[in-house]
Formats: structure tokens, sequence, C-alpha cells
């Protein structure tokens, strides 16, 4: 932990009113994510009222879940970085209810750039990616 990178499975807890990861907002996700030395990790169980069509999440809370994975995987680094561009790719629907993994994990960094990937999955099949730049202030 001396480098700013927390150790194996430890669990990182910090601004409390995120929408992704706040333990205190009423109408947030509640993700708690850990680390295993490569990956960000979080598992969710999407609710119904994020439903865009019945019986599917609504695109945007699946993209603010794999944003929150990079986020984290730069967070556990002992980086703080800022969405600069995402795209997310959907595999299959998120359905309300299923139990879900998201991983996220920092590729490179160079100077306050930082290139970033990011899975969410039901098993061991992929159901949504994304590819991002997060940039340091």
């Amino acid at each position: 932990m001396g480098n700013g990178e927390n150790k194996e499975g430890a669990e990182l807890n910090e601004y409390d009113n995120c929408f992704a990861c706040g333990q205190s907002n009423p109408i947030g996700l509640k993700l708690k994510f850990s680390f295993d030395g490569e990956y960000a990790f979080a598992d969710v169980v999407f609710h119904k009222n994020y439903e865009g069509y019945p019986d599917a999440i609504h695109g945007g809370i699946v993209s603010t879940v794999l944003d929150e994975a990079m986020a984290k995987a730069v967070l556990f680094k002992g980086k703080i970085a800022y969405t600069g561009e995402i795209k997310v790719r959907f595999r299959k629907k998120a359905i309300p209810g299923e139990k879900y993994r998201v991983y996220g994990r920092l590729i490179s960094s160079r100077r306050n750039l930082h290139e970033l990937e990011a899975f969410l999955k039901r098993g061991n099949e992929i159901v949504a990616e994304a590819h991002a730049r997060f940039f340091s202030p």
C-alpha cells in the first residue's frame, strides 16, 4: 500500500453521494468495489427501476457501471481521473434481478492520460464492454 495501491481484495469506499458507489445515495446503485491487483470489480443486481424497455436495463445505467469500474481501477492505483471519452459496446441485454459482475482495468498511463477497459459479465458471458480515456487534473 506504500505506493498508492490498495492491497489485493481491498475495498474502496469513498464519495458517499456518488450515484454508482455512494452508500448514502437513496437512488444510487451502491456498488462496493474491490481490487485484485489488476482489476477493480463489483457485483451488481439491477433493480427494475433502471429499465429502459421492459426486462432490459437502460443502456445509460449499464454505461454508468462500466464507467465507474474504470474510475475505480484508476483510483485503486492512487490516481484521481475523470472520463474524457468512453466507447461502449452492448452485446446482450442486462436483465433486472440477475447477478452481474463488472470489471475495470487500467491499461496504460502517460502523464495525465489513462487508457482503460471494462466488462460487465453474467457468469462467463460478456454482456457489455467499454474502452475509455480518462484524464487527471
